[in-house]
């Protein structure tokens, strides 16, 4: 029993032993690293340069208008209203006045001799009617009042009659014999005619009357063909028809 127990504190001894030699060991061990990190210098790094990022612009709406303005309920991605212009309105030209023979005051009212162009016969017009385009609404010796669209449109006779046209006839000689007894200005006798025969001229100026023939110099008052000679002096020389006896 005794040798058993000196066996076993020899190799007690003996752990013990070993167990501090490698103990010393690694102490050495580590003595030796501390000392080579200690001769080692750290080497300083050098910082980079700071960077300062810019300052954001503050926040605005106009870059993002036009995304705004390209709405999707339009088609063609324009919020702005077309509004169509209306057509132009046609502008009327009013059409050349009528042409005027001459004026004449009846006891019915005032009478003028018009024609509606250059190539067209005169024929009576009392106010209220129509030649043409315009209607009469004021005539008297000196001025003749027309309407068109609306409008009142006032011209002195002369500027009408200066424009008053020479009425054709079938043969060639009669145009003019046929415009002196359309125009009751211009019935005078022409210098070294024969007198005309004292009867009504074919030319009708209205209602149951008829124009003087050029050159007839018979006196007021004559009677022929049913019809009675009437003269009357207006502003533009003596006015003669032949008016239907009763």
């Amino acid at each position: 029993m005794k040798r058993k127990l000196i066996l076993l504190n020899i190799l007690l001894l003996a752990g013990t032993g070993f167990a501090a030699f490698k103990l010393r060991e690694q102490y050495l061990a580590d003595q030796t690293h501390i000392a080579q990190v200690r001769r080692n210098q750290v080497k300083t790094l050098e910082s980079a340069p700071a960077v300062i990022t810019p300052k954001p612009d503050p926040f605005t709406g106009l870059p993002y208008a036009e995304v705004a303005q390209k709405t999707l309920f339009s088609k063609d991605r324009n919020p702005n209203v077309i509004i169509e212009a209306p057509p132009p309105v046609p502008i009327k030209v009013m059409p050349p006045l009528p042409l005027v023979a001459g004026v004449m005051g009846l006891p019915s009212g005032m009478l003028a001799l018009m024609s509606e162009r250059a190539d067209m016969k005169p024929h009576s017009v009392h106010v209220n009617e129509t030649i043409g385009a315009f209607k009469v609404i004021g005539l008297t010796p000196q001025v003749v009042s027309f309407e068109w669209d609306g409008r009142r449109i006032d011209r002195k006779v002369e500027e009408l009659l200066a424009r008053a046209p020479v009425a054709e006839s079938g043969n060639g000689g009669g145009g003019q014999a046929a415009a002196s007894s359309a125009n009751p200005a211009n019935l005078a006798a022409q210098p070294g005619a024969k007198p005309a025969e004292a009867k009504p001229s074919a030319v009708v100026i209205g209602n149951a009357m008829k124009a003087c023939t050029p050159g007839d110099v018979s006196p007021a008052g004559t009677v022929a063909d049913g019809y009675k000679k009437v003269v009357e002096a207006t502003p533009f020389g003596n006015a003669c028809r032949w008016i239907a006896s009763q």
